[in-house]
């Protein structure tokens, strides 16, 4: 080094306030809570995924979309029991509340469905550790541009090797998203600045060479996940078209017109 030369200046990263550890520590142990149904739960479903090589195609056809469908419920019932637990949310209008959990159940399904995927298989990895490839998807009748779509966003969540306390807060921004009929849309909004600031100060802290990168990537995803929830309401009209039942709960929550 030369003589005279001044020292490189590291930049001045603000650490974790007190508050924000705190809720980054109960977001990650809610989600872990609420990451996978119960063994009673699994044992509720109606179909036994290893009996699936007994029945003939159309059979199996019937078998793997009831058992995408019966997780699927299980998978938004976990999130909504994680999103009635996350803080400021307790402070909304039931009306508001009820608007959040159906615009948001969608969307936060994908984080969880990126969390399941399997790099090795290129398939999502569901609770009864079933494998369900892009092949599964097309066997129940599910297999168009939204389940590649689908699959690609997971890719690109497990290359940005996403951890589960961004896994958490992205969740959070997600269900307190500015959304059509709030009526205290202007509350959803502050509470949602909260968790914003603690991703941005979590990413800081984390990797201070590459974090404003990071953080843009991150919030990209947020659009990338609207689309991805269009999607899946134009699949769920699509499957009614093709006379597959939507199950009520699912019907309800994501507004499927009967």
């Amino acid at each position: 080094m030369i003589l005279g030369t001044p020292m490189p200046t590291v930049p001045y990263v603000k650490p974790l306030s007190s508050e924000q550890k705190e809720l980054i520590h109960r977001l990650v142990y809610f989600q872990d809570q609420y990451e996978a149904p119960s063994e009673k739960d699994m044992k509720r479903l109606t179909i036994n995924n290893q009996n699936m090589d007994e029945y003939d195609e159309e059979k199996q056809s019937d078998t793997t979309y009831r058992i995408i469908t019966e997780m699927t419920i299980l998978t938004v019932q976990l999130i909504v029991e994680f999103a009635k637990r996350l803080p400021g949310f307790d402070k909304l209008v039931r009306e508001d509340q009820i608007t959040l959990l159906k615009a948001c159940s969608s969307e936060a399904m994908m984080f969880r469905v990126a969390r399941k995927y399997d790099i090795t298989t290129d398939s999502i990895v569901f609770a009864n550790n079933q494998p369900f490839s892009a092949d599964s998807y097309n066997k129940a009748g599910l297999g168009d541009a939204a389940i590649e779509n689908q699959l690609s966003f997971s890719r690109f969540m497990y290359n940005m090797k996403v951890d589960n306390a961004e896994y958490a807060l992205l969740t959070a921004i997600v269900i307190f998203s500015s959304r059509p009929n709030l009526l205290d849309g202007w509350k959803v909004e502050k509470i949602q600045e909260i968790y914003l600031e603690s991703l941005k100060a979590y990413v800081d802290n984390r990797d201070r060479d590459t974090a404003t990168v990071r953080y843009a990537r991150l919030l990209s995803v947020l659009t990338e996940l609207r689309t991805l929830g269009n999607e899946n309401s134009e699949l769920c009209m699509t499957l009614k078209l093709k006379n597959r039942v939507v199950p009520p709960f699912l019907a309800e929550i994501w507004d499927v017109m009967p």
